[in-house]
Formats: C-alpha cells, structure tokens, sequence
C-alpha cells in the first residue's frame, strides 16, 4: 500500500511539474508581449506628446512673428509720420520718403526702386519681326525669305 501512495505522490508531483511547465512556456510569452504592448503604448504617447509640443511651438513662434510685424508697421508708421511733420527740406523729405518706401516694399515682398532709379516700362515682346518698309513681306506671308527661282529655260 505504500508502494501506492508512493507510485500516486510521484504522480501528483510530475504532473505538476509538467504544468508549472507548460505554463511558463504558453503563458510566459504573453506575458513578454503584454510588456512590449505596454512599451508600445508608452512610446506612442510620448510621439503624441512631441507632436503637441511641436505644434503648440509652432503656433507661438507664428503669433510671435505676426506681433513682430504688427510692431514693426506701428513704428513704420510712426517714422513716416515724423518725417513728414518734422522735416521741412524737400529733398530730406524725399530721401527719408525712397528709405520709408523700400522698407515698406520689405515688409509687403514687392521691391521699388527709388524715384529716380525707376526704369521706364518696357514693351511687350512681339511674336513677329516688324516689317522695315511697308512693302516688305510680313513674316506671317507664305513666301517670306524665299529667294525668287530662275525659270529653266527650255532648249
């Protein structure tokens, strides 16, 4: 009867050994994969994280930049206002009026020239050759730069 209790205890034991085995290997793995998933949330939020620090950067830097201009036309303003109460030259006048003028074409993206640099507006280029005298051929004209052909003369 010993032998049974015995032969039974061994038993009991084996099996749970195989079972805290088969365990480990079926359940150990997902448990690896619940870490992972857990450091893959976990880094997925700190991108979002970035990104809405980028973003909210991005959004300062452009409200910054457009109070920047904001305060750069006030002052604008105010040295144009100046110069004309203030500067009773004409020629003072037009000089700080041609500075005034190109930093407002700064502030815009156009570029002026000044007053006495502007060139004057140049013609439209012409899809033909004009003609030289008014009975010259036209360019659009069938036979225009063809040189007239002898006739052959027949023997």
């Amino acid at each position: 009867m010993n032998v049974i209790w015995l032969a039974g205890s061994l038993a009991f034991l084996g099996g749970g050994l195989c079972g805290a085995l088969l365990y480990h290997l079926f359940a150990g793995s997902s448990s690896r994969n619940g870490k992972l998933a857990g450091q893959l949330d976990e880094l997925q939020q700190e991108f979002r994280d970035y990104q809405d620090k980028v973003a909210d950067h991005f959004t300062t830097t452009a409200h910054l930049v457009n109070k920047l201009t904001d305060t750069y036309k006030d002052v604008h303003q105010h040295m144009a206002s100046g110069a004309e109460v203030l500067c009773q030259d004409e020629k003072v006048r037009n000089t700080l009026g041609d500075a005034l003028l190109g930093s407002n074409s700064l502030l815009s993206g156009k570029a002026f020239k000044r007053r006495n640099e502007r060139a004057t507006p140049v013609e439209q280029p012409k899809d033909y050759a004009p003609k030289h005298k008014a009975e010259d051929k036209g360019t659009l004209s069938e036979d225009f730069g063809m040189k007239p052909q002898k006739e052959a003369v027949s023997e």
